[in-house]
């Protein structure tokens, strides 16, 4: 096959996935009073996760999704998150990276839940932004597919993605938890360290890493994932619980 047939056909692949991920853009309209989607995966982990290779009383915290603790008295509102980020250019990575360092700080000097949360909001919203209209189009109806179960063509535009933008971290970290869900834990694994390698400061991606390393039985490798996310960001509770009793159970047992 010449080089120039192979590039016409990417083209052509790349053009449908953009096709239908704008067709699919209306279909996906929030009915009014209901929560609008997380602008992560959210992803439950496979049944497997719930118990199946692991020591009895732990339990991984859920991929995609961790609670801040109590629910806090106000919520924070959009406008926190927009003050924070300062209507910078995201998609220019110098101007995203010195960002992003700005508010790990704002993150590690919060001190509850409640002030943590419209940081919190900000780095994640940040994460999604790769710098390409198109990538980040795409990355926005990967949940779409993903809560309709098409997790074939949620795959697809992850890979996709990842060969438009390898370099664009989030792209990786979603593909790593829709392999999860197909309960591809080894591919997920090789997933989420190549978005770690490249923003080391991904705390859910650290989480997710933790979750499926503990379902697979290195207990050890899932306390270090663990400890990391909540060296990052200590308001995790779930993450917490989980890196509590690995604790208790990995280095009592050494003892």
């Amino acid at each position: 096959m010449s080089l120039k047939s192979s590039g016409t056909r990417s083209l052509f692949t790349l053009f449908l996935l953009v096709w239908l991920a704008v067709i699919a853009m209306p279909s996906f309209a929030a009915p009014a009073g209901e929560d609008t989607p997380d602008e992560s995966l959210g992803a439950a982990p496979p049944e497997s996760a719930n118990g199946e290779g692991l020591e009895p009383g732990l339990e991984p915290p859920p991929l995609g999704k961790d609670s801040g603790g109590q629910p806090p008295a106000s919520t924070p509102s959009k406008q926190d998150r927009s003050d924070l980020l300062r209507n910078v250019p995201l998609g220019d990575p110098a101007v995203r990276a010195e960002l992003l360092n700005e508010l790990y700080g704002k993150l590690r000097s919060a001190r509850n839940a409640t002030e943590a949360e419209p940081i919190t909001e900000a780095i994640e919203h940040t994460w999604r932004r790769s710098g390409s209209d198109t990538v980040d189009l795409l990355m926005s109806r990967v949940d779409t597919f993903v809560l309709q179960a098409d997790l074939d063509l949620a795959l697809q535009v992850l890979d996709a993605v990842t060969e438009l933008a390898p370099e664009h971290s989030e792209g990786w970290h979603q593909r790593g938890l829709v392999h999860v869900i197909q309960n591809d834990t080894d591919q997920a694994i090789t997933d989420l360290r190549r978005a770690l390698a490249m923003e080391p400061n991904n705390y859910k991606a650290l989480r997710d890493l933790g979750a499926v390393l503990q379902q697979n039985g290195d207990q050890r490798g899932a306390l270090d994932a663990y400890r990391k996310a909540l060296a990052i960001n200590p308001f995790m509770e779930q993450t917490r619980r989980a890196e509590e009793q690995l604790s208790h159970d990995v280095e009592g047992r050494d003892i």
